[in-house]
């Protein structure tokens, strides 16, 4: 019996053991885990404002297109009304030609 005891108090003791590793490695993986979340979401965070960094120059770069090219419009329609400002000077100076012949075929 004494035997049958002693062999209960070491199975105890090696589970109680057991236990406690058992413990100690699910503590020592959560932190694991925990650290390679941590590392995770610190890289996606710094792809995140990369990503962000290349959308934004990429912005401003097309930006800097279209202001150049509203500039060069800006320009075209000035062009383009001085010459319309000027085709109509000409067709009201034709206009003052033809109104003495008008005058002249209305009667």
């Amino acid at each position: 019996m004494d035997f049958a005891k002693i062999i209960i108090v070491i199975f105890s003791a090696t589970g109680f053991w057991k236990l406690i590793e058992l413990l100690i490695q699910f503590k020592s993986q959560n932190r694991l885990k925990n650290a390679e979340i941590h590392n995770l979401q610190v890289h996606d965070n710094s792809v995140i404002i990369e990503n962000y960094k290349m959308w934004f120059d990429n912005t401003e770069k097309r930006l800097k297109e279209l202001e150049d090219k509203n500039t060069e419009m800006t320009i075209t329609i000035s062009e383009q009304r001085k010459k319309i400002e000027k085709l109509e000077k000409y067709v009201d100076q034709l206009e003052e030609e033809i109104k003495p012949y008008r005058t002249s075929s209305d009667e």
